[in-house]
Protein backbone atom coordinates (compact mmCIF):
# COMPACT_ATOMS: atom_id res chain seq x y z
CA UNK A 1 0.00 0.00 0.00
CA UNK A 2 2.82 2.40 0.95
CA UNK A 3 3.63 2.13 -2.63
CA UNK A 4 0.67 2.87 -4.01
CA UNK A 5 0.79 5.75 -1.97
CA UNK A 6 3.86 6.49 -3.77
CA UNK A 7 2.54 5.90 -7.11
CA UNK A 8 -0.52 8.04 -6.14
CA UNK A 9 2.21 11.12 -4.86
CA UNK A 10 4.02 11.08 -7.89
CA UNK A 11 0.74 10.89 -10.52
CA UNK A 12 -0.16 14.03 -9.13
CA UNK A 13 3.07 15.83 -9.27
CA UNK A 14 3.38 14.77 -13.01
CA UNK A 15 -0.15 15.88 -13.51
CA UNK A 16 1.17 19.34 -12.15
CA UNK A 17 4.30 19.65 -13.95
CA UNK A 18 3.10 18.59 -17.27
CA UNK A 19 -0.47 18.50 -18.21
CA UNK A 20 -1.89 21.11 -16.07
CA UNK A 21 1.33 23.80 -16.63
CA UNK A 22 0.43 22.55 -20.20
CA UNK A 23 -2.70 23.84 -20.24
CA UNK A 24 -2.05 26.63 -18.45
CA UNK A 25 0.19 27.96 -21.07
CA UNK A 26 -2.69 26.91 -23.76
CA UNK A 27 -4.92 29.36 -22.00
CA UNK A 28 -3.20 31.96 -22.15
CA UNK A 29 -2.14 31.43 -25.57
CA UNK A 30 -5.67 31.07 -26.52
CA UNK A 31 -6.74 34.20 -24.48
CA UNK A 32 -4.41 36.57 -26.52
CA UNK A 33 -5.36 34.59 -29.75
CA UNK A 34 -8.16 33.00 -31.01
CA UNK A 35 -10.27 34.62 -28.32
CA UNK A 36 -9.78 37.77 -30.06
CA UNK A 37 -11.02 36.52 -33.08
CA UNK A 38 -13.97 34.45 -32.07
CA UNK A 39 -16.66 33.69 -29.29
CA UNK A 40 -14.83 30.56 -27.08
CA UNK A 41 -15.97 31.81 -23.76
CA UNK A 42 -17.45 28.72 -22.48
CA UNK A 43 -14.58 26.78 -23.90
CA UNK A 44 -12.46 29.06 -22.03
CA UNK A 45 -14.67 29.07 -18.50
CA UNK A 46 -14.66 25.10 -18.67
CA UNK A 47 -11.23 25.18 -19.01
CA UNK A 48 -10.59 27.29 -16.32
CA UNK A 49 -12.85 25.79 -14.10
CA UNK A 50 -10.77 22.14 -14.63
CA UNK A 51 -7.68 24.07 -13.79
CA UNK A 52 -8.78 25.95 -10.60
CA UNK A 53 -10.05 22.54 -9.40
CA UNK A 54 -6.99 20.97 -9.60
CA UNK A 55 -5.27 23.26 -8.46
CA UNK A 56 -7.13 23.18 -5.05
CA UNK A 57 -8.03 19.46 -4.93
CA UNK A 58 -4.06 19.03 -5.93
CA UNK A 59 -3.01 20.64 -2.14
CA UNK A 60 -5.72 18.00 -0.81
CA UNK A 61 -3.94 15.11 -2.43
CA UNK A 62 -0.90 15.68 -0.92
CA UNK A 63 -2.30 16.15 2.16
CA UNK A 64 -3.95 13.19 2.31
CA UNK A 65 -0.92 11.46 0.89
CA UNK A 66 1.02 12.33 3.71
CA UNK A 67 -1.79 11.57 5.98
CA UNK A 68 -2.22 7.97 4.56
CA UNK A 69 1.99 7.58 4.62
CA UNK A 70 1.98 8.07 8.64
CA UNK A 71 -1.85 5.95 9.13
CA UNK A 72 0.36 2.93 7.26
CA UNK A 73 3.68 3.25 8.93
CA UNK A 74 1.84 3.97 11.90
CA UNK A 75 -0.87 0.60 11.41
CA UNK A 76 3.05 -0.78 10.32
CA UNK A 77 4.64 -0.23 14.21
CA UNK A 78 1.01 -1.19 15.96
CA UNK A 79 0.94 -4.77 14.41
CA UNK A 80 4.59 -5.18 15.19
CA UNK A 81 3.67 -4.36 18.82
CA UNK A 82 1.16 -6.41 18.70
CA UNK A 83 -1.41 -2.95 19.52
CA UNK A 84 -4.88 -4.56 18.25
CA UNK A 85 -6.63 -7.19 17.22
CA UNK A 86 -6.90 -8.76 13.56
CA UNK A 87 -10.34 -7.59 13.34
CA UNK A 88 -9.34 -4.25 14.20
CA UNK A 89 -6.22 -3.90 11.86
CA UNK A 90 -8.14 -5.39 8.87
CA UNK A 91 -10.66 -2.33 9.56
CA UNK A 92 -8.38 0.27 9.56
CA UNK A 93 -6.49 -1.19 6.34
CA UNK A 94 -9.83 -1.18 4.56
CA UNK A 95 -10.28 2.43 5.59
CA UNK A 96 -6.72 3.19 4.07
CA UNK A 97 -7.63 1.31 0.63
CA UNK A 98 -11.05 3.20 0.53
CA UNK A 99 -9.05 6.69 0.72
CA UNK A 100 -6.36 5.08 -1.54
CA UNK A 101 -8.82 4.19 -4.23
CA UNK A 102 -10.48 7.80 -3.57
CA UNK A 103 -7.10 9.75 -4.33
CA UNK A 104 -6.44 7.27 -7.12
CA UNK A 105 -9.66 7.96 -8.73
CA UNK A 106 -8.96 11.92 -8.36
CA UNK A 107 -5.89 11.13 -10.38
CA UNK A 108 -7.85 9.40 -13.06
CA UNK A 109 -10.76 11.88 -13.16
CA UNK A 110 -8.36 14.71 -13.78
CA UNK A 111 -6.07 13.02 -16.49
CA UNK A 112 -9.28 12.44 -18.48
CA UNK A 113 -10.54 15.81 -17.80
CA UNK A 114 -7.06 16.97 -19.13
CA UNK A 115 -6.77 14.84 -21.98
CA UNK A 116 -10.02 16.08 -23.05
CA UNK A 117 -9.38 19.82 -22.79
CA UNK A 118 -6.21 19.04 -25.02
CA UNK A 119 -8.26 17.89 -27.52
CA UNK A 120 -10.84 21.30 -26.97
CA UNK A 121 -7.57 23.05 -27.25
CA UNK A 122 -5.86 21.34 -30.61
CA UNK A 123 -9.50 21.78 -32.05
CA UNK A 124 -9.75 25.55 -31.33
CA UNK A 125 -6.47 26.29 -32.74
CA UNK A 126 -7.56 24.47 -35.88
CA UNK A 127 -10.42 26.33 -36.60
Amino acid sequence: MQKRVDVVERQVEELYNQEFNELVKDYQSLDTTVAMKKDIQDEMELLQAYLQQFESQRIVIKENVEFSRKQLSDLKDDVKNNLYDEVTVEKYIRDEEKELRMMEAQIKYFKEKFEGQKEVVKQLRKE
